[in-house]
């Protein structure tokens, strides 16, 4: 369900996106008298543009996102304030905290907005391996953070 949820919420931002910038293109530049919008599409390349659309939405959610194991020698539950800090220091708030999965969103409304709300990290230390599930460059920006943290010590 989760899946299908994104790739609606692609469907969508990506249809509207290209809608503004072919009305911004079309209406700050010079065109003839009577030329509408409709007229800069070939007949039937509405179905070509929706299909590729759907395609790309679908596909889309299936590389956006990722999970990430990060493999410990140290407990994650003594490292949980300094996983905390790390987030803290790349601008994300600690939204929830179930057990031992701790979830973290972007302070800034627009950046959320922006990526749709499809923005939270997940960090589960319930085990070896600490796994990190999120948008995949946010997933290994902090998965890549908290394996040399754990590393730190270890050394």
């Amino acid at each position: 369900m989760k899946y299908l949820i994104r790739a609606i919420k692609y469907f969508l931002y990506f249809a509207v996106m290209f809608c503004l910038i072919v009305l911004i293109v079309f209406y700050a530049s010079s065109h003839p008298e009577g030329l509408t919008v409709a007229d800069l599409f070939k007949e039937g390349s509405g179905y070509k543009i929706l299909a590729f659309f759907v395609a790309v939405s679908a596909i889309y959610p299936l590389f956006g996102f990722a999970k990430k194991e990060v493999y410990t020698n140290n407990n994650a539950e003594e490292k949980k304030q300094e996983i905390i800090k790390i987030f803290e220091n790349a601008n994300f708030i600690l939204e929830n905290e179930t057990g031992r999965i701790l979830t973290f969103r972007p302070k800034s409304k627009f950046t959320r907005f922006m990526r749709m709300n499809e923005d939270a990290v997940t960090v589960d230390y319930s085990s070896n391996p600490v796994i990190v599930e999120g948008l995949r460059k946010d997933t290994y920006r902090f998965g890549r953070m908290i394996e040399f943290l754990m590393q730190k010590e270890v050394s």
